[in-house]
């Protein structure tokens, strides 16, 4: 009996596993727990509790609205796994605060506790700027990265930075990242000491953020990345529906 047990457990377990990757019918949908333990046939407990798993080994990402298929269904690196829908629906956005601003423009988007720039437009600057497309820095370093943080529950953000090492946040920190929750979030010496960031968070694990020289830009700025973000948000959520 428990041989037999034994034998049958890890079938179901995948069984399970199948049905809830199978759900996702479409790359680009966004489904809650409720969608996808209904599509699934199982338990909702059951369904959040192997959802807690998937997300963890990148086979789904989770973000405020919902779960999406994850880097690993895309059979790429998780530095490869780059959301197209996500690209898609920041480029002109990208594009208009680049021109408006003159300033470097970032797309990022966590994977792993690093921000993975997804996109980079450049301005004046972008040669002092050392970043480039698919290139990763911890996420707790740079604006972008807390920036896109922000948009995760305080336990998902947790999860996140176990994978950076021993470092740990302080208070200070939480509270940076509570505010940024509201509006953007400025920093200076990011990547550059002498540059100024300016990144907002767009949710679903990414963000939207400026570098330059200029710090009085960079003030003059925020509304207009807190904006770009927003933008961003309200197409991907469009999209999903």
């Amino acid at each position: 009996m428990t041989a037999a047990l034994t034998d049958t457990a890890p079938a179901s377990m995948l069984d399970r596993f199948t049905a809830i990757i199978d759900a996702f019918d479409d790359g680009s949908v966004s489904l809650t727990l409720d969608q996808i333990a209904a599509r699934a046939n199982l338990p909702r407990s059951t369904t959040h509790r192997i959802l807690d798993q998937l997300v963890r080994l990148r086979w789904l990402t989770h973000c405020g609205r919902g779960y999406r298929l994850g880097a690993r269904t895309s059979g790429r690196s998780s530095g490869e796994g780059i959301d197209v829908r996500l690209r898609s629906a920041a480029a002109p956005v990208l594009h208009d605060l680049q021109v408006r601003t003159g300033a470097v423009v970032h797309l990022g988007l966590l994977d792993r506790g690093c921000i993975v720039h997804l996109d980079k437009l450049g301005g004046p600057s972008a040669r002092q700027v050392p970043t480039s497309v698919g290139s990763r820095i911890p996420a707790h370093r740079v604006a972008l990265g807390v920036a896109a943080l922000a948009g995760l529950s305080p336990e998902d953000v947790i999860a996140e930075l176990s994978y950076v090492g021993n470092w740990q946040p302080d208070p200070a920190w939480w509270g940076e990242l509570h505010n940024v929750r509201r509006r953007v979030t400025t920093r200076r010496g990011d990547y550059v000491e002498s540059m100024v960031s300016v990144a907002a968070t767009v949710g679903c694990r990414a963000a939207i953020g400026i570098v330059t020289p200029d710090r009085v830009l960079a003030q003059r700025c925020q509304p207009l990345v807190g904006a770009a973000a927003a933008t961003i948000a309200r197409a991907l959520s469009g999209s999903s529906n």
